[in-house]
């Protein structure tokens, strides 16, 4: 009788572990590093589908410019839409780029340009502002200008 109410007992206490053990879930993290050392400047979570902007000054025309990107399902940060008051180097144009818009008052180029991580150099006259979920964040508030940073989603596991 002693070894089946032992054998009793470690079965409820094994039962026991096992409800304890929890399990885990995978959710992204949005992340501004810096790329130098890889030292996280600010992070908020984030879902696929979730959009972000990053709105700046070209540096050298001046150009006020909006970047729209997405959080894609696998973590990938997608450039979605450029748009522009007039046409500044380095910004979007191309015909095979995507689809651009010219009408209005603003240049609106269409894209679904993948990046793992998205490479940036913080603008000391670029003045960039990233929102993401209704915040604003000056980068120039969290780094210095001139400071490569990288934007990227990355995976973390989270006990339910």
């Amino acid at each position: 009788m002693c070894k089946i109410i032992c054998l009793l007992l470690t079965l409820l206490s094994l039962a026991g572990q096992a409800a304890a053990v929890t399990p885990t879930e995978e959710s992204l993290t949005f992340q501004i590093v810096r790329t130098a050392g890889e030292e996280v400047l600010w992070e908020s979570p984030v879902k696929p589908g979730d959009y972000f902007t990053i709105d700046y000054r070209h540096s050298s025309d001046n150009t006020p410019v909006h970047d729209l990107f997405q959080i894609g399902s696998d973590g990938l940060i997608v450039l979605i839409e450029e748009s522009y008051r007039w046409y500044g180097a380095g910004l979007e144009s191309h015909p095979d780029v995507g689809k651009t818009d010219f009408t209005g008052e603003w240049t609106r180029v269409r894209l679904h340009r993948p990046f793992p991580r998205f490479l940036l150099r913080v603008g000391k006259v670029a003045n960039h502002v990233l929102t993401l979920h209704g915040r604003d964040v000056p980068l120039l508030s969290i780094a210095r200008g001139g400071d490569s940073i990288w934007i990227r989603a990355t995976k973390s596991v989270n006990r339910k």
